[in-house]
């Protein structure tokens, strides 16, 4: 087993994905993976190491009618501004217009949940 101070950082990302058409979960899973693979490329969106925690479907609120899915990303810390750059730049999943949007990034799941998600 590694000692902390040799294990790889991570962080996570609060996410939201709004869609002008339906949208399943697998889809934006799939969808997420290819648009940062291709952004950092095969070497550095392994580097990136990103991993979808958690990624559910939300039902349609009044106030936020397009919001389509809600998750959590965990990605090497190094790489923070990257994934984020590349999530920016998502633009369509299957032909549907769909946006990404960050709401925060936090060192702990629970500070992330806590400050993005409830």
């Amino acid at each position: 087993m590694l000692s902390p101070s040799l294990r790889e950082k991570r962080h996570y990302l609060a996410l939201e994905l709004y869609s002008k058409g339906k949208l399943s979960v697998q889809e934006a899973r799939e969808a997420l993976e290819r648009a940062i693979s291709g952004f950092l490329g095969a070497s550095e969106a392994a580097k990136a190491g990103m991993q979808i925690i958690e990624l559910i479907k939300v039902k349609e609120a009044e106030n936020h009618k397009d919001l389509a899915a809600r998750g959590i990303l965990s990605i090497n810390r190094k790489y923070a501004l990257k994934v984020r750059a590349a999530l920016v730049l998502l633009k369509e999943i299957e032909g549907k217009q769909v946006m990404a949007r960050v709401r925060g990034v936090s060192g702990t799941l629970r500070k992330l949940r806590e400050k993005f998600l409830d």
